[in-house]
């Protein structure tokens, strides 16, 4: 390579190399102004000093975030409750639209264990395949009732209990305690501790002494 191509070489290397220092030193130059400028900042603030007007404002302002943070608080436990009541509304109006239907079909199952009852009396074989015919049908009114939650209230020899028992008379006895459920006319039924109907009974009571005299 001769020397004039040598110096064109050169020549076309020297202007980029230029930028590139030119660039370096712009990039210097911007960083130490910004240094500059946040030590400026910096010096300020330590320099800063609040009046008691901005002391009160920054109170005042303290004090309104505290608030509305407070009423926040409570907007966020009054929507959770109202979540909790319509949804144990909402279970309620189920409960209350199972519990309907369910007492619209009582009297239809009181039919069959009525008609079961005079069935099993019956001792001519030839009823033999109705009454095997009843008792399934009940088996399965039951059956249905249980899946739907639906409990039997049969409280033969149970203590009276005013929430589920309905006394339509007095029997004196002494074949069950005094205060129990000596006959049930009526089973009763509830769901899930509510009660759908009742179970009528006869409540036994202590043989009074003429009559044990008289025995």
């Amino acid at each position: 390579m001769n020397k004039e191509e040598n110096k064109e070489t050169n020549a076309g290397q020297e202007p980029a190399e230029q930028a590139e220092v030119n660039a370096e030193e712009t990039a210097a130059a911007e960083t130490e102004v910004v240094n500059d400028e946040q030590t400026e900042t910096s010096e300020k603030q330590e320099e800063k000093v609040w009046t008691p007007e901005e002391i009160k404002e920054l109170q005042e302002k303290a004090s309104k975030a505290e608030e509305y943070w407070n009423k926040l608080l409570q907007l966020v436990a009054d929507f959770d409750n109202f979540k909790k009541r319509s949804e144990r509304r909402r279970q309620d109006d189920v409960l209350s639209a199972k519990v309907a239907i369910v007492e619209t079909f009582l009297p239809v199952l009181d039919n069959f264990e009525m008609a079961f009852t005079a069935a099993a009396q019956v001792t001519d074989p030839a009823a033999k395949s109705l009454q095997m015919g009843i008792e399934m049908v009940l088996s399965q009114f039951h059956n249905v009732l249980r899946e739907c939650g639906v409990d039997t209230i049969d409280p033969q020899g149970e203590e009276f209990d005013h929430s589920y028992h309905e006394a339509v008379s007095e029997k004196e006895t002494d074949e069950v305690p005094d205060g129990h459920v000596a006959q049930v006319l009526r089973k009763g039924y509830k769901m899930n501790e509510r009660l759908i109907r009742a179970a009528r009974v006869i409540v036994a009571r202590k043989p009074s002494e003429k009559t044990e005299e008289g025995k």
